[in-house]
C-alpha cells in the first residue's frame, strides 16, 4: 500500500525567553503565528521569523516550523 504525505497546515512558533521561576528553572513563552503558507521555503520563514522576533519584548530562544500532515493512501 502506498501512502502519500499532504502538508495541511502550517504555522511558525517563536519561543522566547521568561527568564526563571522561583526554582530556577528556564520560562520558555511561545508566540504562535497561523496560516502559513504550506509551500513557504524554510529561509524566508526563517528570516520573518527573526524580524517578528525583534519586536518581541523577550529574546529569542528558538524558531520551529510546524506542519499538519495528512497521509493519504494513493
Amino acid at each position: 500500500m502506498a501512502v502519500k504525505a499532504v502538508v495541511k497546515d502550517s504555522k511558525l512558533r517563536l519561543e522566547l525567553d521568561g527568564g526563571l521561576n522561583d526554582k530556577g528553572n528556564p520560562i520558555v513563552n511561545t508566540k504562535t503565528f497561523s496560516k502559513i503558507k504550506t509551500d513557504a521555503d524554510n529561509e524566508n520563514l526563517f528570516l520573518a521569523a527573526e524580524s517578528l522576533a525583534g519586536l518581541q519584548d523577550m529574546p529569542l530562544l528558538g524558531i520551529k516550523r510546524v506542519d499538519e500532515i495528512e497521509l493519504q493512501q494513493e
